[in-house]
């Protein structure tokens, strides 16, 4: 391997983070076609009972103990002392493997987008520089890790929160959290209308779950309910065949209703849109924001997503609605309201972060890497 190589390392824990470091992978090959870079998702080279068991406990406790799962958050939390670390059993196990993986090629830093591989090489020596790019706009102590060279984060008050921490000797960077390529140029309204079989002449409600399609058949009936009949309600249900089959089965008329499973593209459907509605995801807020899209934002996860909830909504790009009767009056407000949607919009344009990826590339090349010869 003759050109100097960067590791970036994901986790399977949702679809945010996987995609996160596809889009940093992709930003690297757009600067610097030559540079070695290689993507590794960490459950691939752990222990299959690692897999099963880290892998789907996160998506079990999210859908069925949610209130479990904040107070998990809650108390792993803080500043004092580090309780989100793996035990002794996690590094006999996933570690070893990691490890030989950080020792397998001459890596000139290792690029994280979740916190778990840092939680491993907490501390240890021998191993390439370690960076993070938080995928959250708020932080937990999981992120806050010891030998952390370099920090990407969403916002200058995340930033402000690393350094009230302690984090020394770390360079901090606010630069967004990184999405694909496809979301700093997306089509035009009128293009990405067309190619979804949407009239271009009549507003759009698009209605996400996440990956998981959490909560989407509850946010496609709200829009139903309180929208004027004139707007289009696009709902993308994901791996939730269970919503899928029971929209599709309500027998609303398609130029009503479309209904969508695990979709590609995504950037065509925020570009048709006029307001997201779903979870507050890291990446599906990021990548609404930069297309200019406001958020109606439902059903977040205890932890991560109520925090990214409220940075939308004092900012002023969204609006908040946790029950049935308030995603009703939300979607009504949206279309009805007299100036809110286009003040939404705006707001969603300003703080929008379309080239995250490529700045966190460039930072890392800068930083890390000599530059190309020739």
């Amino acid at each position: 391997m003759s050109r100097p190589a960067v590791l970036i390392v994901s986790a399977a824990n949702g679809t945010g983070h996987i995609r996160a470091a596809e889009a940093v992978r992709e930003a690297f090959a757009a600067q610097d076609p030559g540079l070695h870079v290689e993507h590794v998702e960490l459950l691939s080279i752990a222990p299959r009972w690692v897999r099963a068991f880290y892998g789907s406990l996160f998506e079990t406790m999210v859908a069925r103990a949610p209130r479990l799962w904040k107070e998990i958050y809650r108390v792993t939390d803080g500043d004092a002392q580090n309780r989100a670390r793996w035990g002794p059993v996690a590094h006999r196990t996933l570690f070893r493997e990691f490890r030989r993986l950080l020792q397998s090629g001459p890596w000139r830093v290792c690029l994280c987008t979740h916190f778990l591989p840092a939680q491993l090489a907490a501390g240890r020596f021998g191993l390439p520089p370690l960076a993070l790019a938080i995928t959250d706009f708020g932080l937990h102590r999981f992120w806050v890790q010891r030998g952390v060279a370099q920090y990407f984060v969403a916002t200058d008050t995340m930033a402000n929160d690393l350094r009230r921490r302690r984090v020394r000797r770390t360079r901090i960077a606010v630069t967004g959290i990184p999405i694909g390529p496809a979301f700093s140029v997306p089509p035009s309204r009128e293009q990405a209308c067309a190619e979804l079989g949407l009239a271009p002449d009549r507003p759009v409600a698009l209605v996400t779950g996440g990956g998981l399609g959490l909560g989407v058949d509850e946010g496609t009936e709200a829009a139903l309910q309180a929208t004027h009949p004139a707007v289009q309600i696009v709902a993308v249900c994901a791996r939730n065949e269970a919503a899928r089959a029971r929209l599709s089965s309500l027998g609303v008329p398609p130029e009503r209703l479309h209904v969508y499973g695990t979709v590609r593209g995504m950037e065509r459907f925020l570009a048709a849109a006029d307001v997201v509605a779903g979870k507050p995801g890291g990446l599906t807020v990021s990548e609404s924001l930069a297309v200019g899209r406001p958020l109606l934002l439902t059903r977040p996860i205890p932890g991560a997503e109520e925090v990214n909830t409220r940075a939308v909504v004092q900012e002023g790009a969204g609006l908040c609605a946790a029950t049935p009767a308030e995603m009703r009056d939300a979607f009504h407000r949206v279309f009805a309201e007299p100036g809110l949607l286009e003040r939404l919009s705006c707001e969603a344009r300003r703080i929008g972060r379309p080239h995250a990826a490529p700045d966190i590339a460039a930072a890392i090349r800068r930083d890390y890497l000599p530059p190309a010869e020739g």
